[in-house]
């Protein structure tokens, strides 16, 4: 049995290009009243498309990783809208980062990813989680993370071994020697996953992340130096860019777990990536936390 997003009220971050205005669309077509951000002036145009839908909607140009930017937003989207109910934290940052990098280099590579990545959700999370719990009527935190963070679902063993699979004769290979500050980003993810899931399952907030395989979107695009539309493609780019998945398919994954409410699976990291069906998979045994203690018998 699903339940019904019609008049909840979500806030999604890093939502003016790319992965993120999908997600905003989606909600504003199940009915959700959306707050989006973005550091990006083009946020501002997207309430027009969302309130389109029949729903509320409303804008800030914001930077996640400022403390006084995000009381904004979470402020500002509880007093036009009453209240909130879920939280995508989406926002996120990536280009190449090596081992051998100068400092300077490092240092600005830190505060650019890190700084929204991981404290960006961080702050994000702890502002409307002080509001769900205010509230008393639960809530849903789905966190953006990536798909290096997880071999076929983390461990190997519990991968389907699908067919489709790049990988399904041998563990799929994490992370890149290229990545190594975008990927630590990501996985610190893991800390605020199972310790949040723990603390507000009794409150009925859900906590989950969403991790992300190569997605059609401006920030894949412009980390492989692509062009932003298919048109000026190369035909090898047309080629690559045809295995990557489709941005409208993983927020319809995103409405789906939305849709199992305070029931539903919790301190789950959900797999899409190159090989894998886009949908919503059966949710996998815990590996880094027990059940036991998620459902608080220990």
């Amino acid at each position: 049995m699903t339940v019904s997003l019609q008049a909840k009220s979500a806030i999604v971050t890093g939502a003016a290009v790319g992965i993120g205005p999908a997600f905003a669309k989606a909600l504003a077509q199940h009915g959700v009243n959306v707050a989006v951000c973005d550091i990006r002036e083009e946020i501002m145009a997207l309430p027009a498309e969302l309130q389109a839908f029949g729903v509320q909607a409303k804008a800030w140009v914001a930077d996640v990783s400022q403390p006084d930017d995000v009381r904004r937003v979470v402020g500002g989207a509880v007093a036009e809208f009453g209240g909130l109910d879920i939280l995508i934290n989406n926002a996120g940052k990536c280009w190449a980062s090596k081992p051998d990098d100068d400092l300077d280099k490092t240092l600005a590579d830190y505060e650019g990813m890190i700084g929204t990545n991981l404290k960006g959700e961080y702050l994000m999370g702890r502002a409307v989680i002080a509001q769900l719990l205010e509230q008393g009527r639960g809530g849903e935190i789905v966190n953006v993370a990536t798909d290096h963070m997880v071999t076929c679902g983390a461990p190997h063993e519990l991968c389907p071994g699908l067919d489709t699979c790049p990988w399904k004769d041998a563990p799929r290979p994490t992370g890149t020697d290229a990545m190594d500050i975008y990927d630590a980003s990501k996985w610190g993810l893991n800390g605020f996953l199972y310790g949040w899931a723990k603390a507000l399952k009794p409150h009925n907030i859900r906590v989950n992340a969403m991790c992300m395989g190569a997605t059609d979107s401006w920030m894949i695009r412009d980390f492989f130096g692509f062009p932003q539309t298919r048109e000026e493609e190369t035909a090898a780019q047309k080629a690559e860019v045809d295995t990557w998945m489709a941005k409208e398919d993983t927020a319809r994954v995103v409405i789906e777990l939305l849709e199992e409410g305070p029931n539903g699976r919790n301190a789950q990291n959900i797999n899409l990536c190159v090989g894998r069906p886009v949908k919503l998979e059966a949710p996998l045994p815990h590996v880094y936390i027990t059940q036991e203690s998620l459902d608080g018998d220990h």
